[in-house]
């Protein structure tokens, strides 16, 4: 089992099992603009009401089978079922600690905007992301997070799990990354990019918030690719997934 956040080598598809890279290779920058992922966009007035988001730190019980948020199944476990425990249960500050992630998800989410929550929606599409616990009693190959690629937006109610060992901004990046993961964005080589590490060999800056590039150049390298190998504009993915 692999510590941190892991990385799975898969051939190319449109719903392949996809973790975070904990790699500790070169990075080097993207092309194109890029933009914080917390900067508002005046232009956009109302909030985005296609999808939203589901942060659940309070222990999920998930099957394998066909992902759908709405279920608790996810194609990535390993096993039947499996289990997240509560999100840093044994924390004296665990109240503060997740306040600090749901924040940090809206402020870098604020540009569009995105509707984020800890309660689950009672209708529509939503990406669920599952905190807590560990990779062998959620049923993850992978230590630290895991979401599945989806080439082309597939599916719209995706799951993905970060695991306690994920804390502060680094918990945040990955969030916003496995978001963009489910929606078929591919890894890149910058480390401020919300996409860098996702299955390549780029090590993230966790000091801040991650910039989502509007465009940005894919990594070739990278061990799990869409198609489409061009640059790929991550905001317009997020606003087109979540505002269209």
């Amino acid at each position: 089992m692999r510590s941190g956040l892991a990385a799975l080598a898969l051939a190319a598809c449109s719903a392949c099992s996809a973790q975070i890279s904990d790699a500790r290779g070169p990075a080097v920058g993207g092309v194109g603009s890029e933009v914080d992922a917390g900067q508002p966009d005046a232009a956009i007035a109302a909030t985005c009401t296609r999808r939203t988001v589901y942060l659940d730190f309070d222990g999920q019980a998930l099957t394998q089978g066909a992902t759908d948020a709405a279920l608790d199944q996810a194609r990535w476990l390993n096993k039947p079922q499996g289990t997240a425990a509560p999100y840093r249960a044994a924390d004296g500050d665990r109240d503060a600690a997740i306040q600090a992630i749901v924040d940090g998800v809206r402020a870098q989410l604020a540009q569009f905007p995105i509707t984020v929550s800890r309660t689950r929606p009672s209708a529509g599409s939503y990406a669920m992301i599952v905190f807590g616990g560990d990779a062998n009693t959620v049923g993850s190959d992978f230590g630290g997070a895991v979401d599945e690629l989806d080439c082309g937006d597939r599916v719209p109610s995706d799951v993905a799990w970060i695991s306690d060992n994920v804390t502060g901004q680094r918990a945040i990046n990955s969030t916003i990354g496995a978001i963009g993961f489910g929606l078929g964005l591919t890894a890149t080589t910058d480390q401020r990019d919300c996409m860098c590490g996702w299955d390549n060999d780029c090590r993230a800056s966790n000091n801040q918030p991650c910039r989502l590039g509007s465009p940005i150049a894919r990594d070739p390298k990278a061990r799990q690719l869409c198609p489409d190998l061009t640059p790929q504009d991550e905001v317009a993915a997020f606003r087109t997934a979540f505002c269209q």
